[in-house]
Parts: structure tokens; C-alpha cells; sequence
């Protein structure tokens, strides 16, 4: 696959991995909630790995974002849940412990609508409920453009906007305020993950973690996330930059979602802190795209809303998850 190379790409990039929040090594903690671990097959043969979590009748898919970040890269935000509910976590192809296909074609973005149908099956769901963060939202979108009937509710957290250009022209915004200095150094990091050429990707990968959270913490910015793509086989992560995070995206197109997802039956959460005024505007987008859509805000939160104010979040996502609205959602 030809894929090309420019400048928007490198930003969106960022906004679709890096501003979820700090790039932290958190790998998943054990304790008393059944974990069951193992491969489904995917579509065109792939094997995609994949998390159970608890034992509850309720059973919640989990799509993380990326495309191809790796289920770590929001595992411990999202894992609370499984306290009410079964949670299904899946690594999407080209990232996590899933298949890196040799053949670069196979990351287009059909092919990872199909694979999150092939976790429907495989786990015998009729209708789904989903929880989807950053780009995720995007590919949960086609997905319920292609199968509205097999949606039954969906969260987006944290996520990318429901208009490519809008999205793009926001992380360009945000790129723009970087220091120059931490500008070229991340341009250096992307040059050589993106290369492949990186001695250790999961070290660059960590230091771009430390410089995205400095400069969160110099805007005064919460830092509570601990989920990261990082944590993943060093080979996953070399992969994810040199492949996935450049040739995904652009698959998926010019995307807008503003004006093709009437015929959705499925409630549609949209959860997102009020320290983001900016990107607050492509949230309440989201929500008006469907015929039952809300918007949830989060007083003194970010991107990451559910890792900055956990005892707001969790209470909305279980009211909104066993069928009503949460307090507070327009």
C-alpha cells in the first residue's frame, strides 16, 4: 500500500495517540475478577488476542484506540467496570498482541470494522453495548453505519472528532502551541519510530510519554492517565509506529459522521471533560449525530475524563450502561 507522507498526518498522530493522556508503564494489576486470555480469529484469518474480565450476565465490549494502540492503552481506566459488568478488551490488528501483518493492506480500515463484528460473534453477542476511547469512536462509527442493529449502547470517551477536518485542524491547533524545541524532538522520535530504525521503540515511545505529559503539566492539565500503548512487545510497538498509526488513519478517509448516522436506534453517551473547551465542540457533534445521543461534561477533567474524575465517570457509565441516562447528560 502507497501511503503518503505529510505534515497533517504527523499531527494527527498526535491527537489520535498522544493527547489521551501520559504514557505511563502500567502493566495490568492482578486481582480477585476472573481473567480469561486468548486468540479469536479475525477478519481474513488474523488473529486478534483478546481479555475477558469478570463474570457479570452484562457484557461490555471495549474498543480501544489507535488505531492499533493496544488494549493497555486503556485497560487500567477501563477495567473498573468489571465490577458491574464482563468486559471484553481486544488487541485491533497491527498493534498489541494481535497479528502484524506482513502484508500492510490488511490495515485498512474494512478489515478492522470487520474484526470487531468477528468479536460479536465469537463471544455470541445479539447487540453489543460499547465503550469506545479516541479513535475508537471513529471505528465503532462505520461500524454502526454498516450494522445499526447490532449496537445496543455506546460510550465514547475521550474522542476523535466525528469530522476529519475539524479533527485535524484541532490537533494542528495544539501542535502549534509546543514549544520548538519539543517540536523537533518529537519530530526526531517519530522520524525514527516511523523509520523503524529505533534500537529500543518501547524507550522512544516512553520518552514521547514524559514529553507529552511535561507539557500538559505546564498548561496545569491533569495527568492521571495511566493506560499505554507502550506497554506492548517491543516488536508490537516498532510495528504500531512504522505501520499502523501512519496507514490506518488515512483508510478510513475523509470521515464525517455528522450527517450519516440517523438511522442509529442505539443511545449514544458522549463523555469528555470541560478543561478541553476546544474540542468540546466536535463532543457535542458527536452526540447530536445520532437521534439519542448525549453529552456528558466533566467539571475539572480532561481528554482522559475518566481517569481525572473517576467518581463521576464510573456512576454515569453504570446509570448509562443498564439503561438510563446519567444525571447531568444533555
Amino acid at each position: 500500500m502507497h501511503f503518503r507522507f505529510r505534515f497533517p498526518s504527523i499531527v494527527l498522530v498526535v491527537m489520535f495517540f498522544a493527547i489521551s493522556g501520559p504514557v505511563r508503564s502500567q502493566q495490568p494489576s492482578a486481582d480477585a475478577r476472573p481473567v480469561e486470555e486468548g486468540y479469536l480469529t479475525g477478519a481474513n484469518d488474523a488473529r486478534l488476542f483478546y481479555r475477558v474480565v469478570g463474570v457479570s450476565r452484562d457484557t461490555i465490549v471495549a474498543v480501544h484506540g489507535g488505531p492499533g494502540a493496544g488494549m493497555n492503552a486503556f485497560y487500567p481506566e477501563v477495567k473498573p467496570l468489571a465490577q458491574n459488568h464482563t468486559v471484553i478488551f481486544y488487541d485491533q490488528r497491527g498493534g498489541g498482541r494481535s497479528e502484524l501483518p506482513a502484508d500492510t493492506t490488511k490495515l485498512h480500515a474494512r478489515f478492522f470494522v470487520k474484526d470487531l463484528e468477528a468479536v460479536r460473534r465469537h463471544f455470541g453477542l445479539g447487540r453489543m453495548k460499547i465503550v469506545a476511547h479516541s479513535f475508537g469512536a471513529v471505528l465503532v462509527a462505520r461500524y454502526m453505519q454498516k450494522s445499526p442493529t447490532r449496537v445496543e449502547r455506546t460510550v465514547f470517551l475521550g474522542a476523535t472528532g466525528p469530522k476529519r477536518k475539524e479533527a485535524a485542524k484541532l490537533a494542528r491547533s495544539q501542535y502549534a502551541e509546543m514549544d520548538s524545541t519539543i517540536r523537533r524532538r518529537l519530530g526526531k522520535i517519530f522520524g525514527l519510530l516511523k523509520s523503524g530504525k529505533a534500537e529500543d521503540p518501547v524507550a522512544l515511545c516512553r520518552e514521547y510519554g514524559r514529553l507529552i505529559e511535561g507539557l500538559a503539566n505546564k498548561k496545569g492539565e491533569p495527568t492521571n492517565w495511566r493506560g499505554s500503548t507502550c506497554d506492548a512487545p517491543p516488536e508490537a510497538v516498532r510495528y504500531y509506529y512504522r505501520y499502523t498509526a501512519w496507514i490506518a488513519p488515512d483508510t478510513f478517509g475523509d470521515w464525517d459522521f455528522t450527517n450519516n448516522l440517523d438511522h442509529v436506534s442505539a443511545p449514544l453517551l458522549v463523555i469528555y471533560g470541560d478543561r478541553d473547551s476546544l474540542a468540546l465542540e466536535q463532543q457535542r457533534a458527536w452526540a447530536e449525530a445520532v437521534p439519542h445521543g448525549r453529552l456528558f461534561v466533566v467539571p475539572d477533567a480532561g481528554k482522559g475524563a475518566i481517569a481525572d474524575r473517576p467518581d463521576l465517570v464510573f456512576p454515569a457509565l453504570h446509570t448509562f450502561l443498564g439503561g438510563d441516562w446519567p444525571e447531568g447528560a444533555r
